[in-house]
């Protein structure tokens, strides 16, 4: 259904060794000094500072001058600093939201071009006077009078990143931006530095959010006819804690008919190659998986109740709610999503947000109608708020014009009296998108892409949400293999899922949205299925507590999952059928015949993995660690041993083929959890 948001680069991920060790560094929880009071025999409440945000900016301006060409402006040249005769400039704006009442640490990362440098270094100064690159030139600069604000001095070797501490700057920033100008301190040699591209500068900054200002109240006026070039408002009060979605697919329940598990409409239909009159017989079937099966039911409520049960899995992880995908406002879609809502209003302590999907056939309803429907959805209590707001979300913002968007938000607003506050989700959140929508959003949101290195190393769109003062929605991902499409992502095992967990975590986001919850036409759900049981959710856990939390959790329990492939990358299914590659959104990558054991441990201990008889002992260290042994033909198995006993055993109910009837190349998992 949905396109993943790959970055058009080539892969060419290698995994350099068997074993990999994944330390999650601790992110500290910054409190401020608490006081307290007494009068009267009353304590009064102590207050807890508000949370610190980091943020990596890119720049809004750059130039360098030099004096051998005094009068010239050097538009296009690489950014150059020597001792005497060349300067170079950069200006960064600060988000919006900064308090520069409190410290305001900020760190200039510079990559070198070329130097014939030997010794220290770069130096850093506050630069006060007004420039632009448009018209600077060494003849016109400003006045060099600034303070040096670099803390260290790094020497600059061609090729290096260098990183150039600048302690607190709210003093040096002047109406929300930071302008610094750039020198070299050893004489007599030539630096240049990268000024565009990946290679840019950029700036690191750690701050304390604005307090969210306590709105005025208004006199409340009557309805009026809905203006179709209004502009929403922005939110008027931000809700400070950090919630966990999970993005819900209404096409597939945990029970279509109400039949049994072997005969029942995904077996009949999307699992098996003849399903719906052969229809999926050009790719070997519609799906590759399923949600964990549950028994016919004899009342006449069943797909609420099974609504109930997902709510209830998904509570039991963690989850806060769920957006919805809204790809129409009538027929058994529509019909699911509204009794989504009653699900988590009667099953307590759960959200929903409307998620519209703009891709899909709603983007051919009038915006008035889709308004009036999303009224009906946002009576309900399960309904998430913002601050007095009900916040409504987007898959592919883009595909629809700001208007479209507006028209809706206004109608809502004007007619219904729901204030809302929206989280614009892209596609692709370019700048372009992200300056389009920033008069309707309170916040912006990618769909993300689906291989480690693409999400370790895509855009620091969530630095570009927070300098706009946007809130920001991070996704987070396991997998991503489409059999009708023919493409996958390679997500290396669950390689994806932890960066894409940790980039949630160092964005400092807003909220995360897992996706998926129950996408199976694309593999990507995290719901309890019959190939991996509860094992990413179990994997995630300690990351939603730390993202919920700021604290990375410490291990209490020993645990271990096993995550593989059930048949060889490049298997020859039996039956012919179109074969997915790994070109998913554009990018290209080699598939990976790994059997991974992902181990949670409260003390050292000796990890054994056998796979096809072959067996491979790890000695693991206490903490959270991952290792990988090559995928062969037949049973997977894990035990963990501490002081010559065995303290968990796992075995894998999904042995490997190398003579698979269709192409499966999922991900399968199983949970020590049970």
């Amino acid at each position: 259904m949905k396109p993943a948001n790959q970055d058009p680069q080539n892969s060419h991920r290698r995994r350099p060794s068997r074993v990999i060790v994944t330390t999650l560094a601790t992110l500290a929880l910054v409190l401020g000094g608490a006081g307290s009071a007494q009068a009267s025999g009353v304590v009064a409440p102590q207050a807890t500072a508000p949370r610190t945000v980091t943020v990596t900016l890119s720049p809004s301006d750059t130039a360098t001058v030099s004096s051998r060409t005094p009068k010239t402006v050097l538009r296009t040249q690489a950014l150059s600093a020597t001792s005497t005769q060349d300067r170079s400039y950069a200006r960064f704006a600060l988000p919006a939201n900064v308090d520069t009442t409190k410290p305001v640490t900020a760190s200039l990362a510079v990559t070198v071009r070329h130097t014939t440098a030997t010794a220290a270094g770069v130096d850093v100064f506050a630069e006060r006077g007004s420039w632009s690159s448009s018209t600077l030139t060494y003849a016109n600069r400003p006045s060099e009078a600034g303070d040096r604000i670099s803390r260290s001095v790094p020497t600059a070797k061609t090729g290096s990143r260098l990183t150039v501490s600048l302690g607190d700057v709210a003093q040096v920033s002047s109406k929300g931006q930071l302008s610094l100008r750039l020198s070299y301190r050893q004489k007599h040699v030539s630096t240049t530095f990268y000024r565009t591209g990946d290679k840019a500068p950029s700036l690191k900054v750690t701050y304390t959010p604005k307090p969210a200002a306590t709105p005025t109240p208004t006199p409340t006026k009557p309805p009026s006819s809905p203006s179709p070039t209004a502009q929403p408002a922005p939110p008027a009060t931000v809700d400070t804690s950090r919630k966990v979605f999970a993005h819900y697919f209404p096409p597939y329940p945990v029970s279509i008919d109400n039949k049994p598990a072997d005969s029942d409409y995904y077996t009949r239909n999307y699992l098996s190659p003849d399903g719906e009159n052969g229809k999926h017989a050009q790719y070997g079937g519609l799906l590759r998986d399923r949600p964990t099966a549950v028994s016919p039911s004899s009342s006449s409520t069943w797909k609420l109740d099974n609504l109930r049960r997902e709510v209830s899995q998904a509570k039991s992880a963690g989850i806060d709610g769920f957006t919805v995908n809204i790809m129409s406002v009538s027929g058994s879609n529509w019909d699911a999503t509204k009794n989504l809502f009653t699900a988590a209003e009667r099953q307590g302590g759960f959200s929903v947000v409307p998620m519209i999907d703009a891709s899909a056939s709603v983007r051919n309803t009038d915006p008035a109608t889709i308004a009036d429907r999303l009224a009906e959805l946002y009576r309900s209590s399960a309904a998430f708020r913002v601050g007095d707001r009900m916040l409504l979300s987007s898959f592919a913002a883009e595909k629809q014009s700001v208007d479209w968007w507006s028209r809706i938000i206004d109608r809502l607003q004007r007619v219904h009296g729901v204030p809302i506050s929206f989280q614009a989700v892209f596609l692709n959140a370019s700048d372009a998108n992200m300056s389009a929508f920033r008069n309707i959003a309170a916040g912006y949101g990618n769909w993300g892409v689906r291989t480690a290195w693409h999400t370790a190393n895509g855009p620091d769109y969530a630095a570009r949400a927070a300098a706009l003062g946007k809130t920001w929605i991070a996704p987070v991902s396991v997998q991503d293999y489409r059999p009708r499409a023919g493409v996958f992502a390679e997500s290396g095992n669950t390689d994806n899922l932890r960066a894409s967990w940790q980039r949630a975590i160092d964005s400092s986001a807003q909220y995360v949205q897992l996706v998926t919850w129950n996408d199976y036409s694309e593999s990507t759900q995290f719901a309890p299925s019959a190939d991996h049981g509860d094992t990413f959710l179990d994997i995630s856990r300690p990351y939603v507590d730390w993202f919920h939390s700021g604290t990375q959790p410490r291990v209490t329990q020993d645990q271990a999952f096993l995550v593989h492939r059930t048949q060889f990358a490049a298997a020859k299914p039996t039956l012919a059928h179109l074969l997915a590659t790994p070109t998913l959104g554009g990018t290209s990558g080699s598939p990976t015949d790994e059997v991974e054991a992902v181990v949670y441990l409260t003390s050292p201990a000796v990890v054994t993995v056998t796979v096809g008889g072959t067996s491979t002992r790890f000695d693991a260290p206490a903490g959270r660690s991952v290792y990988t042994v090559p995928l062969r033909a037949g049973a997977v198995s894990a035990t963990v041993e501490r002081s010559g006993k065995k303290v968990v055993s796992l075995t894998s109910p999904y042995r490997v083929t190398d003579k698979p009837q269709v192409q499966d190349l999922s991900y399968y998992g199983v949970s020590s959890l049970g």
